[in-house]
């Protein structure tokens, strides 16, 4: 008889496998975030290319919905577009199957006991090393171990069908195997991956049920084909607080599963008959399902990916046709960032959209300063309406510094490996520096405004030479802005030495042009020393801008 205490045990060994899932993937992400993220970032060049990235990314990492979620972040941050991301879906929907291949081929094959317990022996000792890479590995194997001691809690706690006839007689009501039972099974199998959160977990879930006879392979397979639906609201969820190229992306990687599995409805039964044909042993064996459950996992989604990637661009057209931008998108810069998750690859997600928050800081920084360019050939009225528009900007980025601030104190929290760490760090310091950038801006245009209101007067080239200098100090904030929005690939910190020396030497060659000029006793003395307090904070922002070159080059993966 099948107890409430049978179905507490099966929750029970539910909750370890999701949570050895959990360390032994946050084990390795933890050592490779960085280089999947990079290796994300280069691999998508063409739709194939990025298949295989997304396939080797979520073999390794063991979760699609880690790497998706990683995936709408590089797209948010304008590092892959919205086609090239369709090639790592897919790749991430085949990768996600050597899960089941693992349940199914030493889950159900072997003594569990006789592999998770030596297996947390040999983690002991790892655990309280000093290394952080060691205390990853041993996450990784307490992971390994946790996950298929929860597979053996749960196997054993789901009873044979043959003596629960009458607990479990509503099965019968789809014995029939019809469509309608399998489309219920479908919806059942996107239900439970929804509430979990996991199609790895849901998955073995369904593997356990078909083995211990509840539902017949096609039901099963049913359940597998509502897992692919299921498992695509967790990029959904993440791209909501993202831009509208994310949403694309997210939203693609629905439809590219919906899709399949609306094709494979009509053609499910010879499908499964191919299956059959495909893997020895008989699928109504109860023994059989694990395996061919996993294989029909594997085939299924490599054909429909296999079917889709010769339309890959008639896809993307169709995701941002349904998916396209409105007025609140177009207002996100006063939006706040949010985190997307508590996972060491999600950490990785959440630290591209910090950069590319600090990008939109740079950009609105460098049009303050294009704002008060504009300010040394103004009268009243015109610098008058600069200096309020520039005050607005600085609002806007003590804003966005305060969120940055806050954001990444809160990834702070969520566990960080030693290169995380030194990033966060990295990206406190440049946002300051553009807010102080930006406090500076607001300063000149204010000095601006009293020289035209109190109605002093520099001396008679003095437009032009301020001109000129924002100019050098405009392009060396633009230098750094270009990085921080991915438009050139890498800082030169020589150049930016070169363009900071370049502007102390022209404030140096103006302070002594200021001062032949008052010494000639002919000159306004407020206006002069208002010109001087200008030129002083223009060198500051070439320092601020030094400074931020200066971080972007310690952190080689910034």
């Amino acid at each position: 008889m099948f107890s409430i205490y049978d179905l507490i045990k099966l929750a029970g060994g539910l909750g370890l496998f999701l949570y050895g899932m959990k360390l032994m993937s946050d084990g390795i992400q933890k050592r490779s975030g960085p280089r999947f993220r990079n290796a994300l970032n280069v691999l998508t060049r063409n739709r194939f290319s990025g298949l295989i990235a997304g396939v080797t990314v979520t073999s390794i990492i063991q979760s699609s919905s880690a790497t998706t979620v990683l995936l709408v972040s590089l797209v948010n941050a304008g590092l892959v577009s919205v086609k090239q991301s369709i090639g790592v879906i897919m790749g991430a929907n085949i990768g996600t199957t050597v899960t089941a291949w693992l349940v199914s081929l030493i889950g159900f094959k072997f003594s569990i006991s006789a592999v998770a317990l030596p297996a947390l022996a040999v983690s002991i000792p790892l655990m309280f090393s000093k290394k952080e890479s060691r205390r990853d590995i041993a996450e990784m194997i307490i992971g390994f171990a946790l996950l298929f001691m929860g597979l053996d809690i749960m196997k054993n706690s789901v009873p044979d069908l043959q003596k629960n006839i009458d607990a479990l007689g509503f099965l019968k009501n789809f014995s029939n195997e019809s469509h309608i039972s399998v489309l219920f099974f479908i919806f059942i199998g996107t239900l439970i991956t929804l509430v979990i959160q996991s199609s790895s977990a849901t998955m073995a879930l369904t593997i356990t049920m078909a083995f211990k006879g509840w539902i017949s392979f096609p039901l099963a397979a049913g359940m597998v084909l509502g897992e692919n639906i299921g498992t695509t609201i967790t990029a959904l969820l993440a791209a909501s607080t993202l831009n509208i190229r994310a949403k694309q992306s997210a939203g693609a990687h629905f439809l590219f599963n919906v899709f399949g599995v609306c094709w494979m409805f009509f053609v499910f039964f010879p499908f499964l008959h191919f299956i059959e044909l495909l893997i020895p042993g008989a699928a109504a064996d109860p023994a059989n399902i694990p395996i061919h459950l996993s294989a029909f996992h594997s085939a299924f989604n490599i054909c429909n990916s296999f079917i889709l990637i010769w339309f890959v661009p008639q896809f993307c057209n169709i995701v941002q046709k349904l998916f396209h931008e409105d007025e609140n998108e177009k207002k996100r810069i006063k939006k706040r960032l949010k985190m997307i998750s508590s996972t060491p690859l999600a950490t990785e997600s959440n630290l591209l959209n910090v950069k590319q928050e600090i990008g939109r800081m740079a950009r609105v920084v460098h049009d303050m300063l294009v704002w008060v360019m504009n300010a040394t050939r103004e009268d009243l009225k015109g610098v008058k309406k600069i200096e309020q528009r520039v005050a607005d900007f600085e609002n806007i980025t003590d804003k966005m510094r305060f969120n940055i601030s806050n954001f990444l104190t809160a990834c702070m929290a969520e566990g960080l490996n030693e290169d995380q760490a030194s990033r966060i760090k990295g990206m406190h310091r440049i946002a300051n520096e553009l807010e102080h950038t930006g406090d500076a801006c607001k300063s000149i245009a204010r000095l601006f405004l009293i020289k035209a209101e109190k109605e002093h007067d520099f001396h008679k080239e003095a437009e032009d030479e301020l001109f000129d200098y924002i100019s050098l100090v405009l392009d060396f904030l633009r230098y750094n802005s270009d990085f921080l929005n991915n438009k050139i690939q890498k800082i030169s910190f020589k150049h930016a030495l070169k363009m900071e020396d370049e502007i102390n030497k022209r404030r140096n060659l103006l302070r002594k042009i200021v001062k032949k000029k008052l010494m000639t006793g002919k000159s306004d003395v407020q206006g002069e020393l208002l010109f001087m307090d200008i030129t002083r904070l223009l060198e500051e922002m070439g320092d601020y801008c030094l400074n931020i070159s200066q971080e972007i080059q310690r952190s080689a993966d910034f």
